[in-house]
């Protein structure tokens, strides 16, 4: 078991199928290797880079569609996320979170030595429960809601963001898969000054390993989380990932089409294998159970027949794992795997 900052995980066998971290199925295209190299290669290394980061927020700015001075980029949009965290969550305060979701967002808490209030998402559908949402709100210091949810894969209507940020509280909304369903949340931060919006190329680029976050929000919003950056926080790797992603939208989209071709065909092969359920997502990646088993009794199967999965403590009675959507050939192992799980 590793832990980093009240994150843990498996340690991952040698050799493995590697389903367990929401990763892309490949890395970007090599256009987009080629341009981002070369880039790299023209850059004065022995320079600082932008104090303020200016030159990767105009190019993230760009690729989703905001404005520099509203735009902070990170080490990752796990960066941004304590940022914010920390600018807008108060010592002793109420945070309101889906559960289950993103593991981080209770360690932040923690942090602050904040409590947590629970919207819980129960199976089958794993539907959050607007109601509840805004029942709650106004109790909250901060709202963090990840849509699509990790690890759910299910999606929260913009109506219910709008309902939230009309309560004034602060409204952090994690889009890190949002490429995956063609919306982000834009739309409430153009009407609400209270609303924050996360955004990643780790998933729909397959660049996870460059650390490439963004958040935008209103400038003042932008301004409060910004002063928790650190100057010279991002370097010339950040920059030219987002520069290069302005550069060619089209290798994110297809590599996006082609997780989304993917999910559909293991959903809808899943859905003929008696007992293995899986669970409708939206993401890139999918809860699944074995009927009758405990979740780390199928973590432990599927491990055992070289497999990777992510095991969910918070869903273990209920049976279920995670599982991230890979490419075509290690989506077979899958299916053969869980063929014969299905059977023992």
């Amino acid at each position: 078991m590793s832990a980093v900052g009240g994150y843990q995980r498996e340690a991952t066998p040698a050799g493995a199928v590697r389903l367990d971290l929401n990763e892309a199925p490949r890395d970007a295209g090599e256009t987009f290797r080629q341009r981002y190299l070369a880039r790299l290669a023209a850059a004065e290394w022995r320079r600082y880079p932008d104090m303020d980061g200016a030159a990767a927020r105009r190019a993230a700015a760009a690729l989703f569609g905001w404005e520099p001075e509203a735009t902070l980029v990170g080490n990752g949009s796990n960066e941004l996320l304590a940022a914010a965290a920390r600018a807008l969550l108060p010592v002793g305060g109420r945070l309101l979170v889906l559960y289950p979701s993103f593991t981080m967002y209770p360690a932040l808490a923690r942090r602050q030595r904040a409590s947590l209030l629970k919207v819980f998402l129960q199976p089958p559908d794993f539907a959050a429960s607007r109601e509840e949402l805004l029942a709650l709100a106004p109790q909250a210091d901060l709202v963090v809601l990840a849509s699509p949810n990790n690890p759910t894969g299910t999606s929260l209507e913009l109506e219910v963001l709008l309902a939230l940020a009309e309560t004034g509280v602060p409204v952090l909304w994690d889009a890190a898969y949002a490429d995956f369903v063609g919306r982000d949340g834009s739309e409430a931060v153009r009407r609400f000054p209270n609303v924050a919006v996360l955004r990643t190329l780790s998933k729909a680029w397959g660049l996870a390993g460059l650390r490439a976050g963004a958040l935008y929000a209103s400038p003042s919003l932008v301004e409060r989380i910004g002063a928790e950056l650190l100057p010279f926080g991002t370097g010339l790797a950040v920059q030219a990932a987002f520069e290069t992603a302005a550069e060619l939208r089209s290798e994110g989209e297809r590599l996006v089409a082609e997780v989304v071709a993917e999910r559909e065909r293991l959903l809808a092969a899943l859905a003929s294998l008696t007992p293995v359920h899986a669970v409708p997502s939206e993401g890139n990646f999918f809860l699944l159970r074995r009927l009758g088993w405990r979740g780390r009794q199928l973590f432990e199967a599927l491990g055992e027949r070289g497999i990777a999965v992510r095991d969910l403590k918070e869903l273990d009675e209920t049976g279920y794992v995670r599982v991230t959507v890979g490419s075509p050939a290690e989506n077979d192992r899958l299916l053969a795997a869980l063929g014969e799980v299905a059977s023992g």
